[in-house]
């Protein structure tokens, strides 16, 4: 422990062993100790000084002294309990918080009434201090004309009972009590009630609103236990505002609060400060800044007043809030001012705030040095004081990684930034509030309809006022997504029967989902999105903060128009240029096209960690109604979601809904099992089996798994409709759709693959089901990748293999050397990208650091994670027929189709409308047509109608055993064409629907 808290401990033992003999004495006199005794007070030092641990033990150790009885404990223990929470709130551990704060109320409720025991004559009346300590304050001046009351430190209360009461006791029973006068420091009792009200609503937040015991206090205060016509009655009201405040009744507790600031309208007490942080904190929530401000500042002299230091770091954070929101650019002169204060010397806690707000407003104004001294300052304020392990300290982390950031140090800042927000992690109010509904919900303890109110604030995606207030932590809520409390909130629509809000739930938690997997939590890819995205695909709130953004940062357009020009100056030279100069030049292009997206980035991330609104733009996001109104008559929508218990589908048109369930996902992954390994699928790569791909036990399963997944099919329902799109979850993301058996509709039971009877496409979220394009552009080139499909194939079959896809797009260009730069640079200038390569596995859980073109594999920039920074861009179609996924393993392992998922969204973020990729690796001629066949119709039809007719081309394909690499034991009399969805169903078209304009 720090040595402070050992002076702390021992001066409070002694101080205990004085009180107790000193209670000795006074007891065999017919009196009792005051209550809380002095040694609770030594905690407050170091408090101050941000020794929360020290101050702990010093709170805990007065709580042995604590006053019991039959009745339990009594109401010193408030006090105790109360500032040990505190203890716990500033290190951030909310759980143990709010126990205490908890226990506090209880001992409150318990003893509702001990203000009535109180003698009113006893405590005189309210007069002016002599000592009036704002006359130190440095930054600013009361406005509210009040004086500050001198208050009695003991109230007399007379406890037990009446002689006419143990008398009755004696007759009917009971516990005889003899009246006995206790001294009790009643203003800190009072103090300590109304602090637990006001910080328990800070943890809880909206749930505060839901909560028995908030409900519970509000009632009992809302009688106003207190002498009547007594001035003790105001530090009640105080208590009933806050109250108020946390069960969501604000207007009430307005009044109530602002009616109690002042004794006789005259007099400040000890709890005018919390009456003041309240009404500021209401005035910061409704957006009415000047008045949180002003609120702020009162308080901040109120709780001075009254030596109560954690207050006015209250009122500092609300100060240096406001200041942040409204007025990024400028030092407030409050705190500067505030840094004078004589005060500070013993105040460590408030110095290493001031400090930070100091050097967060310095960032803002771009005067790095200033802020770097101000942090500096902070840090040595928390040198050895356990604050640096709390919130105090975790900000600093965060603060720490904006300045590495805005400095150009980017490796420090990123590793700054990481550290914080995992600490952040474990004090993150929001993040513990969204644990705390979810184990409500799961006990029954509130209603379903509380529960969605709760999730939809909890689980929101960042909003601008989440952005302006606390980027840091929206950032930490953002890269901790709870997939318990996720699915329950998915679960609360489904109870409550709403199959369309249900479908919206399942895409935000899809987004949720994606953004966890990106740096700082898809902020960065946000930024970009505003910031390049076409000013077509801007809606007015997004284009208004790309102004912003623009005006702000200035060399954002520098460097975005820089960018913009190396990208076009790419676009003239060949995609892999024979000519020596024109290598030397596309090197020289790339290379500055690197340093400029360095720098963008760099910026980018800077901006990130500030107080900056920026939309989510990728994935989309449309509401149910949006999605429908979008499709054609005839199109259908096929989306599941699972979750730990059930799969849920929803089936939609533009004109129909209809939703079900499949209450065994087990069952349905063992089918989805089955089924891939009766393809021929077992490993990875492994030869494949004539015979396996001749038996036709797969058509029997992939009948009963459609059924399975649509159980009310009726035979010919396809033949209705021009279009399925299939948006897969988990498992399902591995199924072939295309080669599930339905009932043709002819009669008979004839069976056929459903790609027979409708094109179909896949989409990874329910809004990319629809384009957000009007057209296709038309390609200018396309890049074809030459490596080697199947691992020891020689140089012949990959020449086979370009020349087979080559005639099939515009203007193709070979890439069959080392790249002259990174390739997620160069494919900045690519429009259409084909790799006939053999893909690492993605499915390995590394999402983000597989090559997509290959050609580079291993370097960096290459991967895809790279592929998403600035500027933004990309190949508007991708073909990866070798790439691995699960489904070539049959499922082996937890795998929850999130190589798919991430995948394609990651392509697609970069602004591809069209991925076509392998579930599995046929590697072989079969590929190679399915790309052939989508790329030379594309420019003509819809992208699933060309994926349609190319499947239908390869199974009349005869089989050549030369050609396919991983089949055995196969020849033309057991294999007579390619008809076996080992060749045709391995590729997979993930499509926004984008349709090419045709005249």
């Amino acid at each position: 422990m720090p040595l402070a808290s050992s002076r702390y401990l021992s001066i409070l033992i002694l101080t205990i062993f004085t009180s107790f003999v000193t209670f000795t004495e006074v007891h065999a006199q017919g009196r009792s100790r005051t209550v809380p005794p002095d040694g609770y007070f030594l905690g407050f030092p170091a408090i101050y000084e941000g020794d929360y641990v020290g101050a702990a033990e010093v709170f805990s150790s007065a709580s042995g002294t604590a006053i019991r009885s039959t009745e339990g404990l009594w109401i010193d223990s408030i006090c105790y309990s109360t500032m040990l929470g505190e203890c716990y709130f500033q290190l951030g551990n909310n759980a143990k918080a709010m126990e205490s704060y908890n226990k506090a109320l209880l001992i409150f409720v318990q003893n509702s009434n001990w203000m009535l025991r109180i003698s009113p004559e006893s405590l005189g009346a309210v007069n002016a201090t002599t000592n009036d300590l704002r006359s130190g304050i440095t930054w600013g001046t009361s406005t509210r004309n009040t004086l500050i009351g001198s208050y009695p430190d003991v109230y007399p209360m007379l406890q037990g009972n009446t002689n006419a009461q143990n008398q009755q006791v004696a007759r009917s029973g009971g516990v005889l009590m003899a009246q006995q006068i206790y001294p009790v420091r009643g203003g800190e009792v009072a103090r300590c009630i109304a602090l637990a009200i006001f910080r328990r609503q800070e943890i809880l937040g909206p749930i505060s609103e839901h909560d028995g015991l908030s409900r519970n206090v509000a009632g009992i205060l809302q009688r106003r236990p207190a002498p009547p016509n007594h001035w003790l009655g105001v530090l009640v009201d105080v208590q009933h505002g806050l109250a108020l405040a946390s069960i969501g009744k604000t207007d009430e507790a307005v009044q109530t609060l602002q009616r109690s600031l002042a004794i006789a309208g005259q007099f400040d007490h000890p709890l005018t400060s919390l009456a003041l942080l309240q009404l500021g904190r209401i005035a910061l929530k409704q957006q009415n800044y000047n008045a949180a401000q002003t609120y702020f500042l009162e308080a901040s002299y109120a709780a001075a007043a009254f030596q109560q230091y954690t207050q006015v770091e209250d009122a500092l954070d609300g100060l240096s809030h406001c200041s942040m929101i409204t007025n990024p650019g400028q030092i407030p002169k409050g705190l500067v001012d505030m840094s004078n204060w004589g005060q500070l010397r013993n105040l460590d806690a408030i110095k290493a705030k001031l400090a930070m707000a100091l050097a967060e407003s310095n960032i803002y104004l771009d005067n790095l040095p200033a802020a770097t001294v101000s942090l500096e300052t902070a840090r040595r304020a928390m040198t050895r004081r356990s604050m640096s392990k709390g919130r105090i300290g975790i900000r600093y982390g965060y603060l720490s990684a904006l300045i590495a950031f805005q400095s150009g140090n980017a490796t420090a800042g990123a590793s700054n930034l990481a550290a914080a927000i995992n600490a952040n992690r474990g004090v993150s109010t929001r993040l513990f509030q969204t644990q705390m509904t979810n184990q409500l919900f799961v006990a029954n303890t509130i209603t379903e309809r509380a529960a969605q109110l709760l999730f939809d604030e909890l689980l929101r995606e960042p909003t601008d006022a989440d952005w302006i207030a606390d980027p840091f932590e929206t950032l930490t809520v953002l890269l901790t997504p709870n997939a318990n409390a996720m699915e329950n909130w998915f679960n609360t629509s489904v109870i409550r029967k709403q199959p369309e809000l249900s479908l919206e739930l399942s895409d935000r938690i899809r987004r949720m989902r994606f953004f966890a997997t990106l740096p700082l939590g898809g902020r960065l890819l946000a930024l970009r999105w505003v910031l390049e995205s076409p000013e077509s695909a801007l809606d007015t709130k997004a284009k208004l903060q790309r102004q912003e953004l623009l005006t702000k940062f200035p060399n954002l357009k520098v460097m975005q128009d820089e960018a913009a020009k190396l990208t076009a100056e790419l676009r003239q030279i060949e995609i892999q240029p024979d000519e020596k100069d024109a290598y030397v030049q596309q090197r020289a292009l790339v290379e500055k096209l690197a340093t400029v997206s360095d720098q963008y980035e760099l910026l980018l991330s800077a901006i990130a960690l500030r107080r900056t609104p920026s939309e989510f733009l990728f994935p989309p996001l449309k509401t149910t109604s949006e999605i429908r109104e979008q499709l054609d008559d005839t199109q259908l929508v096929l989306s599941f979601f699972s979750t730990s218990r059930a799969v849920h589908a929803f089936l939609f048109t533009k004109k129909d809904y209809l939703t079900w369930t499949l209450d065994n996902p087990r069952e349905t992954k063992s089918k989805v099992t089955d089924l891939l390994k009766q393809i021929g699928l077992v490993k990875r790569d492994a030869p494949v089996q004539a015979k396996q791909l001749a038996d036709p036990e797969w058509k029997t399963t992939s009948e009963e798994l459609l059924k399975l997944l649509i159980p009310s099919l009726k035979p010919g329902f396809w033949a209705n409709y021009s279009e399925l799109v299939v948006v897969p979850d988990d498992a399902l993301w591995y199924v072939p759709f295309e080669a599930l058996h339905t009932d043709d509709g002819l009669g008979a039971g004839h069976m056929v693959p459903l790609t027979d009877m409708i094109p179909i496409r896949y989409a990874p979220t329910a809004s990319l089901a629809v384009p957000e394009k009007s057209a296709r552009p038309r390609p200018q080139n396309t890049a074809i990748v030459v490596g080697r499909l199947f691992a020891g194939e020689d140089s012949e079959v990959t020449q086979n293999h370009f020349e087979r896809v080559e005639g099939a797009f515009i203007s193709p260009d070979r890439i069959d050397r080392p790249t002259s730069g990174p390739s997620s640079l160069l494919a900045k200038s690519w429009d259409q990208l084909v790799v006939i390569d053999d893909s690492e596995d993605a499915n390995r859980g590394e999402f983000w650091t597989w090559s997509p073109a290959q050609a580079d594999r291993g370097k960096t920039g290459s991967e895809l994670a790279s592929w998403l920074r600035s500027p933004l861009g990309g190949p508007e179609v991708i073909y990866l027929p070798g790439f691995h996924s699960g489904a070539e393993d049959a499922l082996k392992g937890s795998l929850t189709g999130t190589d798919l998922f991430v995948t394609s969204l990651g392509l697609m973020a970069t602004g591809s409308e069209t991925v076509v990729l392998s579930r599995w690796h046929s590697a072989g001629s079969a590929s190679m047509a399915i790309v052939e066949g989508i790329g030379k119709r594309m420019d003509r039809m819809p992208a699933s109608t060309a994926w349609q007719e190319a499947m239908a081309d390869v199974r009349k394909m005869s089989f050549d055993s030369k050609l396919e690499p991983r089949l055995k034991s196969g020849d033309a009399s057991t294999l007579s064409t390619l008809d076996y969805p080992y060749f045709w169903a391995d590729m997979m078209l993930i499509d926004t629907g984008i349709r090419p304009r045709v005249e």
